[in-house]
């Protein structure tokens, strides 16, 4: 995994830049019951769309404020497609980031606010409109809850994520998308690594119990109706415990969990 960078040409001084953080994740995984193992499809990997609203709202800014752009995602040699498919010439030292609010695995959304502190700029996050107007502070426009919209002024660096709303990323002139494949794209590798320790893994076993063979309904309809969904069975009422120290409603919970086959005795 590296930081990959594309862009044609530098920055004229003193022209402000604007930055497109792209994220390459996939849009669908597959998750393995037993040993829990994710495995995706290589061709179902790129930018979701929140990525692609924020690169073109990259490139209006840029237009209506003479600014360059530049492309830039963490990813394998693979993102390089991405990066050629979002080739324009602008580059330069970003005074503004623009980034997808979530992306396509459905993660956290919390990059943007870690790309924030480690830039030292503001955060503006969740937004669905941007305004440029002329020359002066950046209007945005962010969704809260409730239906609900708050209105930011921008005045200085910030990192500002958005979302996929009624905002399609353009599609390049065939002369501009063939000259891209050809583009050569800058990696920087990280410099330290910090790998976190590994989880250990104690058992493996089905997510729930499974099932038990029972014997088949006999009897008229009515006495089958009765057995298959237990209307005259005996049922244990709800049981309401507390307030219970850590202990005693932990041992609670795992007594509750052996009753019923989750747990086999003496394994927690």
């Amino acid at each position: 995994m590296a930081v990959r960078v594309l862009s044609t040409g530098a920055a004229e001084s003193g022209q402000p830049v604007i930055a497109a953080a792209l994220s390459w994740s996939w849009r669908s995984a597959a998750v393995d019951p037993l040993t829990g193992e994710v495995s995706v499809d290589p061709r179902d990997m790129g930018p979701d769309q929140a990525d692609l609203a924020a690169l073109e709202h990259a490139l209006r800014l840029a237009e209506l404020r003479r600014s360059k752009v530049v492309a830039v995602t963490a990813g394998p040699p693979a993102a390089d497609t991405m990066l050629r498919d979002a080739l324009r010439r602008h580059y330069g030292a970003p005074d503004l980031v623009l980034c997808g609010d979530h992306t396509a695995e459905a993660g956290a959304g919390s990059f943007p606010a870690f790309l924030a502190a480690e830039l030292g700029a503001q955060q503006v996050l969740g937004v669905v409109r941007i305004e440029p107007g002329g020359d002066g502070p950046l209007r945005v426009v962010r969704r809260l809850d409730g239906g609900r919209r708050e209105v930011l002024r921008i005045t200085g660096p910030a990192v500002v994520s958005v979302e996929a709303a009624g905002v399609r990323l353009r599609r390049a002139g065939l002369p501009a998308m063939l000259g891209g494949l050809a583009a050569p794209v800058p990696v920087t590798h990280a410099t330290a690594v910090i790998r976190a320790a590994r989880v250990q893994t104690l058992a493996v076993h089905p997510y729930r119990p499974r099932p038990r063979e029972l014997a088949g309904p006999v009897g008229g309809t009515t006495s089958r109706l009765h057995e298959l969904t237990g209307a005259l069975a005996e049922r244990t009422p709800p049981t309401v415990l507390g307030p219970l120290s850590p202990g005693v409603a932990a041992e609670e919970l795992l007594g509750y969990l052996r009753r019923h086959g989750y747990l086999e005795d003496g394994k927690a």
